[in-house]
This record gives C-alpha cells, sequence and structure tokens, in this order.
C-alpha cells in the first residue's frame, strides 16, 4: 500500500502530532511504501529525502500564522500524488486544507486524524482569536471535515464534541489511540532524579495551564519551607512571565527554584523525565496529550487536571494523579508524590503496563491498518 500522511512540522517542531507521524510512519514503512509531505522554514531543507525508509518531501513555508499554521502551497505535488491513502493529521492547518482539496478534485478517499484544537478555547484568547477561530470552523475546517472520508482522532472527547458542532453521525468516526515510543520512553534504573522536580513540557501558552501553574507556585513560595524545582521545557508567549517569576523567587531567597531550558530536541526529553519526580500538566484544553503516555511510558508519575482524554488513561492514584484547578488540590497531589514511595511505586507500574498494552507503535499501526481498509473499501 503506498500511504501518503500530511503534517505540517515534522521533523521541525516536534509536537505530539509530529511524533505520532514519524513514530507510525517509521513503522509502517516496514510493510507500506510511505511519504510524508511536510512544511520547513529552512530554504535548505527544502526537497525529497529518504529516512528510516520513509520519503519525506519538504515545502517551503516562510511564516506561520499564530505560530502554528505554516503558510505554505503544496496543491500541486499533493494532485500529482499516487498515493493509495490520504492520512491528513489535524483540520487546522493550510496542509491539511489542501490535502483534502486535492482528495475531492481526484475524487478520492482519504483519512482525517485529529490530535486536539476542536471546538472553542475553555478560556480567554482575546476577541481576534476566537473570531478567527469561529471563521476557520465555520469555513475551511468545516470543508476540510465535511470532505474526509473518515475521521479518527487520539481522543473520545474531541470526536464527541466534533459530532456536535458539525452534526456528523458517528459511523464515520473511529477512535485510533495516540502512541509512544516505548523503546525510547521506558523506565531507566540508572537515571535518579534530582532534588525534588517537577516537569513541564509543552507550549507555554495558556491553554497548557501554565498561568495557573505560575500562581500556584507564588502561593507556594509563600507558605513551602522545603525546596522544590519546577523545570519547564517549551516555548510561548509566557516565557518573559517565567524569567520574572524565577528571578522574583531568587530574589526573595524562596526556597522553590524555576529553571527553563527552553525548546529542546525531541532525543533529549526521556532524559529530562528520568531526572523529574512528576510530569505536571495543568492544561485547559487537551485532546490526549502525547507528553503523558511518554511520562507514563518512562516511569515517571502524572499529576493533570481532567482535561479531554485524560482522566480515561490517569486514574487517580491508580496510573497517575488527577487534581482539581485549585493550589490545594495541586499541593496534595505534589505531596503524595514526594512522600509515598510506595503508591508512586504502584502508581508507575501500572501506567507502563498500560501503555506498552495501547499505545505502543505496533498496536496502534494495526489500528490504523484496519481505519485504511474502511477508507479505501
Amino acid at each position: 500500500m503506498r500511504i501518503a500522511h500530511i503534517c505540517p512540522f515534522v521533523g521541525e517542531r516536534m509536537g505530539g502530532s509530529e511524533r505520532y507521524v514519524w513514530n507510525l510512519s517509521r513503522t509502517q514503512a516496514r510493510n507500506h511504501e510511505v511519504h510524508i509531505y511536510t512544511t520547513t522554514q529552512n530554504p535548505k531543507r527544502v526537497g525529497t529525502r529518504l529516512s528510516d525508509g520513509v520519503t519525506v518531501h519538504r515545502h517551503y513555508s516562510p511564516l506561520t500564522l499564530w505560530n502554528i499554521n505554516p503558510l505554505v502551497l503544496m496543491m500541486k505535488p499533493l494532485m500529482m500524488s499516487e498515493s493509495d491513502i490520504f492520512h491528513i493529521h489535524s483540520h487546522l492547518y493550510f496542509t491539511s486544507n489542501q490535502a483534502v482539496a486535492a482528495r475531492v478534485l481526484k475524487k478520492k478517499r482519504s483519512l482525517l486524524q485529529l490530535h486536539g484544537g476542536v471546538g472553542i478555547p475553555p478560556y480567554d484568547v482575546g476577541l481576534l482569536k476566537l473570531s478567527a477561530k469561529h471563521f476557520y470552523d465555520r469555513s475551511v475546517g468545516k470543508f476540510t471535515i465535511m470532505n474526509s472520508s473518515l475521521i479518527a482522532s487520539v481522543s473520545r472527547s474531541d470526536l464527541k464534541q466534533i459530532s456536535k458542532q458539525y452534526n456528523i453521525g458517528e459511523e464515520r468516526f473511529r477512535y485510533v489511540p495516540n502512541m509512544v515510543d516505548v523503546d525510547a520512553f521506558r523506565p531507566q534504573i540508572s537515571e535518579l532524579p534530582e532534588a525534588r522536580t517537577l516537569l513541564f513540557v509543552g507550549d507555554l501558552e495558556a491553554w497548557k495551564g501554565v498561568g495557573s501553574l505560575i500562581q500556584w507556585i507564588h502561593a507556594m513560595s509563600k507558605t513551602r519551607l522545603d525546596s522544590l524545582t519546577f523545570r519547564f521545557v517549551g516555548q510561548g508567549s509566557y516565557m518573559k512571565d517565567l524569567i520574572n517569576l524565577r528571578e522574583r523567587l531568587h530574589r526573595l531567597g524562596s526556597t522553590l527554584t524555576v529553571e527553563i531550558l527552553g525548546p529542546r530536541n525531541h532525543s533529549e526529553i526521556p532524559s529530562i523525565l528520568q531526572r523529574s519526580n512528576a510530569l505536571v500538566l495543568p492544561s485547559y484544553w487537551e485532546g490526549m496529550p502525547t507528553v503523558v503516555i511518554e511520562a507514563m511510558a518512562s516511569g515517571i508519575p502524572v499529576i493533570s487536571t481532567k482535561v479531554g482524554d485524560v482522566p480515561s488513561v490517569v486514574g487517580n492514584r491508580e496510573t497517575g494523579f488527577l487534581i482539581d484547578r485549585s493550589i490545594s488540590s495541586f499541593e496534595e497531589a505534589v505531596s503524595a508524590v514526594l512522600t509515598d514511595s510506595e503508591l508512586v511505586g504502584d502508581v508507575t507500574r501500572n501506567a507502563r503496563k498500560l501503555v506498552e498494552r495501547e499505545f505502543s507503535p505496533l498496536n496502534v499501526s494495526r489500528v490504523v491498518d484496519r481505519v485504511y481498509s474502511e477508507v479505501i473499501s
């Protein structure tokens, strides 16, 4: 089978959906001819190259809209593709819109897979962005969703939202699990957590709850006497706020410290996870975040808000710790992680077993192959 994945930043910005595409395509390349159509802002990387058995086609995008959407034209190569299946990742991108349009014009079928970003953000994003999201969802986004043969998602809650928003019957929906490289992300006895460290990995943006986490750290600095480090990996609009918080804690001589590592290559994340006592994800808006199952695979407990599909994977005090959006709930979970080693051991063992069973590349690839058969037939 000839498979074409359409995803905006594979190998450039390794977010959750990009890691998903890369892991899935490498697994599929053992038995299929696999292509990835993606973008680059580096003119030197434009072109077609073979990597790990996957043919990667990079097209130049000089700019991105709101730092997430590449401004690129790739209709011609998409129209020329003779792939049996177009596997289009997320409806939010111009790459996705063009891919669906190409399949419609060629009267061929496609699979659209959602990785989050469904519906209206449950926080204040400003009138301009909110208006743009409304317009997009009701125009180009609607075209992309309505003209895809089948719609898959890593999140059952996102499928419910799409069904309600666009009045689509459940017969067009397929749940496909998120994925983690269980060989790269695994418990490592040789790596020991650095002294009392909580880790955040992701975009430093409102939807990830970074503002809430800053408030909680500030409140804890007034009462907590034992040392604790909050480590941040990522970039985004809250970077300045984090720098200010770090400097303020330092001036006050607080026992709490903030470390800002900035954006890191994804190959560094397993080691960064292993040097942490827990992953913290205080998000407002998620589907099924990849970093959660990466931490679970690594034997690192997860502290997360009850958002998206997270509660279906992170069972409170069974495979992780679920919190309300309050400082008291957060502190209770932190205390359990730092003081109850027996509970943490049970939680992390259960979490690893769950990930191996449901979220390995081999299992997800089998599920995807079944969906492909439905699309083609």
